[in-house]
């Protein structure tokens, strides 16, 4: 079978159905346990996350840190979002300033490709497609890479910050500029977050609450987001 004919999946997502509409429609799928991504054909790396997950993602700043490692590691990361977003968008805990102010991160401060699919069938045809158009000049099947090991301080420093709930890189460097190190970064106020360009009262608002939250690993943490619970 041709290398452009392959896709590799992470294990996880052998629940999700997409691994095995894949197979049916001609793909030779190759599981295994990746680092970054969910799935990668040539050329391209791609996280897969339905609807629910990528809102709780978004108010958790996960999927910040998952732009950020995925795009150190593949030249061209695609994020699918899977499933119905109304729903979600008319929930009036939801506001939609933070919703596309997410999307425009991704899209403008990470270089992802974003692609909104309304079920498993079509996020299968959509990476089908992904697998057959490769970039040009790529020559071979996909490669696997590993997640970059950071060794330069300015690129921890960047990491770091970038963890924080909303911030992106160039969030990163400006609360970094401003503040001088990690440290005081988080010890920050709310009204001194507030005031950095770009952060806001709402992002900061979040960003205090994630720092100060109580960790509670005892819990048992659900598999879907109950709404009621975002209110950013």
């Amino acid at each position: 079978m041709s290398a452009k004919n392959r896709v590799i999946v992470d294990e996880r997502e052998r629940a999700s159905g997409v691994p095995e509409t894949l197979r049916e429609m001609g793909l030779m799928v190759e599981c295994r346990l990746l680092d970054v991504a969910d799935y990668v054909v040539p050329g391209y790396a791609i996280e897969r996350k339905e609807s629910r997950d990528f809102v709780r993602s978004l108010y958790s700043g996960r999927i910040f840190d998952q732009a950020h490692r995925l795009r150190e590691t593949y030249a061209n990361p695609i994020l699918i979002v899977e499933g119905d977003i109304e729903p979600l968008m008319d929930d009036e805990k939801i506001k939609p300033q933070v919703y596309w102010g997410a999307i425009t991160s991704l899209t403008f401060d990470f270089g992802f490709k974003v692609f909104f699919t309304s079920d498993a069938a079509q996020t299968a045809n959509l990476i089908y497609a992904l697998a057959r158009k490769r970039p040009l000049k790529l020559k071979g099947g996909p490669i696997v890479k590993k997640k970059p090991k950071v060794d330069n301080l300015e690129q921890i420093q960047m990491l770091t910050v970038s963890t924080l709930p909303g911030i992106g890189p160039k969030l990163a460097d400006r609360l970094l500029r401003e503040f001088k190190t990690i440290r005081r970064v988080f010890a920050a106020s709310k009204a001194e977050l507030s005031t950095i360009k770009g952060v806001g009262r709402v992002k900061a608002d979040r960003i205090t609450r994630t720092l100060d939250a109580l960790y509670r690993p005892l819990l048992r943490r659900p598999r879907h987001l109950d709404l009621t619970m975002l209110n950013p």
